[in-house]
């Protein structure tokens, strides 16, 4: 990174880093703005806060030039998510015959019943598990707090062909194929490798993408937004007011559905339906004198 700093001041013609003003890294700044996504533009300002702090601490320059440069928040990008038939066809293309198959149809099922994050996944081990009640426990989310959630009944439906017999609560839900605990790494290879397979196209999606499915579906379904914060793990509710844009979709298909000034049954009143509601008035009464 720095060497793509240090590029930029040559093309300023730049060539005794004493000369670099406030303004020549604000510059930077924004070249750096425009190539790069935002985290790495954050990146990219700490190294040049680091670099400059050591040149100042050890006089090999009299000015700080990072004084208050900040960078504008950027919105974040729009989380991308499954629509209801694009989630169903992405787990329904899991071979559960091959290979691995039913342990990712098992685990992408429950991301996608519960709201999981990956490490939740991960993390699980079988004494997690209450089938009988169909419950699941998660311990020391991502806020460390443990949660008690519901499992759907297709969930529950895989987790029974998937167990093993007798198996000890104390092992790992999901094992990878060395039989060792399967990590965040191997549930994003997996997503990606039977999305491919699923014809599902969408920029974006990831095994997070589960997750924000399950809470605009819910929510697109009338859940209130409490529960699902409560499901997904947010301390405070804001974090789950991102995904009312779906509850307000299907609000406005419902208005447009049934209100009378929306819907395609409604008709403007003007001269020209008054002539054609007149017209059929006479031909009525003409029917009716003869």
């Amino acid at each position: 990174m720095l060497d793509s700093f240090l590029a930029f001041l040559e093309k300023l013609s730049i060539v005794d880093i004493r000369q670099v003003s406030r303004e020549d890294i604000v510059a930077y700044l924004g070249h750096a703005t425009e190539n790069y996504k935002p985290k790495t533009v954050d990146t990219h300002l700490s190294m040049l806060r680091r670099f400059f702090t050591l040149l100042y601490k050890d006089s090999k320059i009299l000015d700080y030039p990072m004084e208050n440069i900040r960078l504008k928040p950027q919105p974040s990008p729009p989380k991308a998510f499954f629509s209801v038939q694009e989630v169903i066809a992405f787990l329904e293309s899991i071979d559960i015959h091959q290979s691995l198959g039913l342990r990712d149809r098992t685990l992408f099922e429950l991301i996608y019943s519960s709201g999981l994050r990956a490490g939740e996944a991960s993390n699980l081990v079988i004494g997690d598990l209450h089938l009988e009640t169909r419950r699941l426990l998660i311990r020391g989310g991502k806020n460390g707090e443990d949660r008690l959630l519901p499992i759907t009944a297709i969930s529950a439906h895989y987790l029974k062909l998937y167990l093993p017999p007798e198996a000890p609560d104390s092992r790992p839900l999901f094992l990878s194929c060395y039989n060792t605990k399967l990590l965040r790494g191997g549930i994003n290879s997996r997503f990606h490798y039977w999305l491919m397979r699923s014809e599902v196209e969408r920029e974006g999606l990831s095994v997070h993408s589960l997750r924000h499915s399950c809470a605009r579906h819910l929510l697109a379904g009338g859940a209130h937004l409490r529960y699902v914060q409560e499901l997904l793990g947010h301390r405070s509710v804001a974090s789950t007011q991102v995904y009312t844009e779906a509850k307000e979709e299907n609000l406005m298909r419902y208005y447009r559905q049934y209100h009378p000034r929306e819907n395609r049954w409604y008709e403007e009143v003007d001269d020209e339906y008054l002539c054609r509601v007149e017209a059929l008035e006479a031909e009525m009464r003409s029917h009716l004198c003869l």
